[in-house]
């Protein structure tokens, strides 16, 4: 019988060894997840307000006797030097050639600067 005793009195204590472990374990594991997920903020010397503008995409439909460079010349944005630059990107986003006509009632990708 003392033997017995002794045996459940080792087996409880094991169990709470390893109900401690684990509750460490968990802890460490938060403790970590908590620390690498705060962002860290570089101070790039850019105030909020001064931030650069990020480039956006949006979808405009084509009307009659529009043209590439008519569409670049209405929603030309600051992030363009002339409106004949932003109507090779829009070339390019959309896969045309200089030469091709649109066709009213299609859309196009066209490029913005969010400011």
């Amino acid at each position: 019988m003392v033997r017995n005793g002794k045996n459940s009195r080792y087996y409880r204590e094991r169990q709470l060894k390893i109900r401690i472990a684990l509750m460490i374990g968990i802890m460490i594991t938060m403790i970590l997840c908590m620390v690498f997920s705060i962002r860290a903020f570089a101070d790039t010397g850019i105030d909020r307000a001064e931030e650069l503008p990020s480039k956006q995409y949006r979808s405009i439909m084509i009307y009659c006797n529009d043209t590439v460079e008519s569409i670049a010349e209405e929603n030309m944005t600051c992030g363009y030097s002339s409106v004949s630059r932003m109507a090779d990107e829009i070339r390019n986003i959309n896969h045309l050639s200089p030469d091709v006509s649109l066709i009213p009632g299609n859309y196009l990708v066209i490029p913005y600067y969010d400011i």
